[in-house]
């Protein structure tokens, strides 16, 4: 951090002479960073890039972006991770979205949890466990408070169906029907897998200069696919169907709140997850546990 604010004040005087000279452009190398000054319409912009730990270009990790006109200035920084070489940016905007999570789910109706539609769930054995593969940041404010967060996740979800019953479609619509008379399932679930991309507000605060106290709120697409309806019965595990209506696409609301690495969450998804007219309507809702790396 010292090294870039050192650097920031090398380009001060730059900056005044690329004004005085008329220069439009102008590339500086400084030890392994690159620094570009262009200027456009009465703006200039300057633009630092460090180079990656990986050996890449240095153009491919921009740390820093101002932008100047009329003695007023306006800051960027850019942040990108990748899993498991979270950088340390003390005094910086440090995003909270890659991570692996674990959470117990449920099937809502509205805002009622409890036999959403008649579909009654063993809520011990619901889950889902995620991986936030990517995650990238813009800071929006010049204190480090507040950031827009996104990324890349995947996802698994298992929610336990109680009652000697499963999900199967019949005469084109989803149903929950009951086993066959002379069948007892000892398991029935729903289970799929999504990718997630969201877009996420949030707040930080560092405590004594340290880790930093998160909140954060937005929204999540997710993408649906490979959902299966799962039985065993007689000891063995059987896939009673697959083309369940599934909505393909949903939008969730997701909420964390956390300190340092560590956080809880909670996410409820907008949408059905079966189609419209063509399945029961039920919300996946999940609460749990998440570490960001």
């Amino acid at each position: 951090m010292k090294r870039i604010i050192l650097l920031l004040l090398i380009l001060a005087p730059i900056i005044a002479m690329a004004q005085d000279m008329n220069v439009k452009d102008t590339t500086l190398f400084v030890g392994s960073r690159k620094i570009t000054i262009k200027e456009r319409e009465g703006k200039i912009k300057v633009k630092l890039y460090e180079e990656s730990s990986d050996g890449d270009t240095i153009e491919n990790d921009q740390i820093f972006e101002g932008v100047y006109m009329d003695g007023q200035s306006t800051e960027r920084r850019m942040i990108l991770s990748i899993p498991f070489t979270k950088k340390k940016y003390k005094g910086r905007f440090e995003p909270h979205y890659a991570g692996l999570y674990f959470g117990y789910g449920n099937l809502g109706d509205g805002l009622s949890l409890n036999n959403a539609d008649g579909i009654d769930l063993v809520a011990s054995k619901s889950w889902e466990i995620g991986l936030n593969l990517f995650q990238g940041a813009l800071t929006l404010t010049p204190d480090h408070h507040w950031g827009l967060v996104s990324g890349l996740g995947y996802s698994y979800n298992s929610f336990r169906i109680d009652g000697n019953k499963a999900f199967q479609r019949e005469d084109g619509a989803t149903v929950l029907a009951s086993a066959p008379t002379d069948v007892t399932y000892s398991q029935s679930r729903l289970r799929y897998n999504s990718f997630r991309i969201p877009l996420l507000l949030e707040w930080q605060n560092r405590l004594n200069n340290r880790s930093p106290l998160f909140l954060s709120l937005g929204g999540e697409a997710e993408i649906r696919c490979w959902i299966k309806s799962k039985v065993k019965y007689d000891g063995h595990e059987r896939t009673l169907d697959k083309n369940l209506n599934v909505r393909p696409v949903g939008i969730n609301l997701l909420a964390q709140a956390g300190y340092n690495n560590w956080g809880v969450y909670l996410r409820y998804s907008t949408f059905s997850i079966f189609q419209k007219d063509k399945g029961p309507e039920l919300h996946p809702v999940t609460f749990g546990l998440v570490w960001h790396w």
